[in-house]
């Protein structure tokens, strides 16, 4: 059943009213021309009650942007959309590609800074699935029962000749009435040998959504900074600010209590009468990481759900928090993320 206008509706009563349900909600896709999007496809999807959201197919099937109500609730970084081949994972050169949007997946061998292996391997900063085209790419919209379910889907491979081989496939879904969207990744082994592996969902939030009127809401949990500027920031990790010129990042870790619980992030702002709504199964990430740039002209806040401390994989490895995967096995990881209104 569809909720329109605080109306309940059944697909019977839909289709006595709309000749064609792209008035209302769907999946209509398309190509970027010009600068360094050229040539990457999207899907655009609007749910028919305020949410409106682009994802991209060319890169993960990541979430370019997002609003609710006409209102921008994600980040862009300076770079805005680019295409993978403008994206070369080498040294130094992440900053000049990422896209930020509304989530970027990072993974699956490495997330945060770049870093050399013990065996000489190079790891670019936040690895390389985020710039992996989607195979199989899908984005349609279809009747289930009384619910017009709105997809998108794909299958991203990360894999190496002698080495790994890794398959991550996405499913995101909305449903027409509704204002949120469900993220389902299951990631996959295809190699005959366990591989170590890391994950961070890189949700982002920007003007006007972000402001100092925005209010976060973490679940209670020890607050840990990652560097001296963050720890001088502690006490404030939760408070937004206006811009602040030369503000250096501060990134905080959580370990919400509980194993194969729900883990919640409600981040509301009050002038905008718009609250959003992050939840996600931290059975599989354990981690939930806090980027808080208050910087002009970077500004930006990100809630990170992960299985890593980013401080590398060698490092991880020899802390034991790098995480495998056996031979032929398969995780889930689901979270969800729901617009709403205060």
């Amino acid at each position: 059943m569809a909720k329109i206008n605080g109306v309940t509706y059944s697909k019977s009563d839909i289709l006595r009213r709309v000749p064609n349900l792209g008035q209302l909600a769907g999946v209509s896709q398309g190509e970027y021309c010009g600068g360094k999007a050229d040539g990457l496809r999207f899907f655009d999807v609007k749910t028919g009650s305020g949410l409106a959201y682009t994802v991209m197919p060319g890169r993960c099937l990541d979430i370019a942007s997002l609003s609710y109500r006409g209102v921008n609730i994600s980040f862009m970084a300076k770079n805005g959309i680019v295409a993978p081949e403008h994206g070369a994972p080498m040294p130094g050169n992440f900053d000049n590609y990422i896209t930020g949007g509304m989530m970027f997946t990072c993974g699956l061998l490495n997330a945060g800074p770049e870093c050399t292996d013990t065996d000489g391997s190079f790891h670019p900063a936040h690895g390389r699935i985020g710039i992996t085209p989607a195979e199989q790419a899908c984005g349609r919209a279809f009747w289930e029962g009384d619910n017009y379910v709105l997809e998108c889907s794909g299958l991203m491979r990360e894999s190496q000749l002698f080495g790994h081989h890794l398959t991550l496939s996405r499913t995101i879904t909305s449903k027409l009435g509704e204002n949120a969207l469900e993220l389902c990744d299951v990631l996959e082994n295809l190699e005959a040998e366990d591989e170590e592996f890391v994950i961070l969902y890189h949700f982002n939030f920007g003007f006007p959504f972000l402001s100092e009127k925005l209010k976060v809401h973490f679940p209670k949990c020890e607050v840990i900074p990652r560097t001296d500027q963050a720890r001088a920031g502690l006490s404030e990790a939760a408070v937004m600010t206006p811009p602040v010129d030369g503000f250096f990042e501060h990134v905080f870790f959580r370990e919400p209590e509980g194993e194969n619980e729900v883990v919640t992030v409600s981040l509301e702002n009050p002038e905008l009468g718009i609250g959003v709504r992050l939840t996600y199964e931290n059975e599989n990430l354990p981690v939930l990481v806090q980027w808080k740039s208050m910087r002009s002209g970077d500004y930006a806040l990100g809630i990170e759900p992960a299985n890593t401390f980013l401080t590398g994989r060698p490092n991880e490895r020899k802390n034991g928090t790098l995480k495998r995967i056996k031979a032929g096995q398969s995780l889930t990881f689901r979270l969800r993320l729901e617009c709403y209104d205060l």
